[in-house]
């Protein structure tokens, strides 16, 4: 593990990065410094060091690539899941297939972002994570939830209210908190505090992870 020091005043957002390519992630840890924005706690090149960094630094979110020396990203994903939830997970690719997004989106993932995105891009996608977004696009969050196999899932869901499915469709839609409450003609204040309610209710905690339960469960369909 390569701790990296910390930018003073301390930036609001603490990132951990996990990628074996240590040239590349080197380099966005400098990048993401030198805005000042975004401390960047650790870089780790195996997935056991990154689950490490993850429980010292309990980091706001974690960049993390699909392939790794000694496991494969979707699988650190749902242990860095399960042991640290309040994390948002972006995994960082080359290409985004269509069939990683659904393992990924499965395993907790909050978004995805591809390598080719700029600094301004990269700090913007962060940002948006950590305020509760999900980093897909709309297109691509439609075919993974066609793809996701419905099951019966007993009540999950049975409390939600008539907004709170209305809001939870749109998230499924792939729209964003601010999209969302243009469309209701709602502050984004009361649409956040719907999302919230919809995550607890659903015992889950990022908005892909929300549309995908949603969607096994029968509570929306994908449109």
């Amino acid at each position: 593990m390569r701790d990296h020091g910390v930018i003073e005043p301390h930036p609001s957002l603490r990132v951990v990065i996990i990628d074996d390519h240590v040239m590349f992630a080197e380099g966005v840890a400098a990048s993401l410094r030198a805005t000042g924005e975004v401390d960047v706690a650790a870089i780790a090149p195996t997935a056991d060091e990154g689950e490490a960094a993850v429980g010292v630094h309990r980091p706001h979110v974690v960049l993390l690539d699909f392939g790794l020396p000694d496991d494969d990203g979707v699988t650190l994903a749902r242990r860095l899941h399960q042991r640290f939830p309040e994390a948002k997970l972006v995994m960082v690719t080359s290409l985004v297939d269509e069939r990683l997004v659904l393992r990924a989106v499965e395993a907790g993932c909050a978004g995805f972002v591809t390598k080719d995105r700029t600094v301004d891009e990269l700090v913007a996608a962060i940002r948006s994570v950590a305020d509760g977004e999900a980093l897909i696009s709309p297109i691509m969050l439609n075919r993974v939830l066609r793809q996701i196999r419905r099951r019966s899932e007993g009540t999950v869901g049975s409390d939600l209210s008539d907004r709170e499915r209305e809001v939870l469709q749109y998230v499924c839609d792939g729209l964003t908190n601010p999209a969302i409450a243009e469309r209701l003609h709602v502050s984004h204040n009361t649409v956040r505090s719907h999302v919230q309610n919809i995550l607890s209710k659903l015992q889950v905690h990022s908005k892909l992870e929300a549309a995908a339960v949603a969607t096994r469960s029968g509570l929306v369909e994908p449109r």
